[in-house]
């Protein structure tokens, strides 16, 4: 198996987990929903950058904060889950891309939309 290849398998696997984790441990507060959408790990998988959308916007800034406070405690318990000798860091980053930006508005709306029909 090529490096690119084991990379990128590592990428996925750490965005799966880690979204799992944050999901599980990190209370954002009523109304806010923060996903993430792509992370790259460093060649010497040293860090991880991890790219997030959060709805919305305004909550962008409170969001990344509270994230970077837990990083010690996501780290851990992404280690958990992890088979590596040492896990990456943790770098979290507002995704400013207009187009991701307005795709997770849409899917965020299309869940919020799906949830009230369900509980009607």
């Amino acid at each position: 198996m090529n490096d690119n290849y084991k990379k990128e398998k590592l990428n996925n696997f750490i965005h799966q987990e880690l979204a799992e984790v944050i999901r599980q441990e990190v209370e954002f507060g009523q109304g806010v929903l923060v996903s993430i959408g792509e992370v790259v790990c460093t060649s010497d998988l040293g860090v991880a950058k991890v790219w997030l959308s959060v709805w919305p916007e305004a909550a962008a800034v409170k969001a990344l904060a509270l994230l970077d406070k837990q990083k010690v405690l996501l780290r851990s318990q992404l280690a958990k889950k992890i088979e590596m000798r040492r896990v990456p860091k943790l770098r979290f980053i507002i995704d400013k891309d207009e187009i991701e930006d307005e795709r997770q508005r849409n899917k965020v709306e299309e869940i919020l939309k799906k949830i009230k029909r369900e509980e009607k």
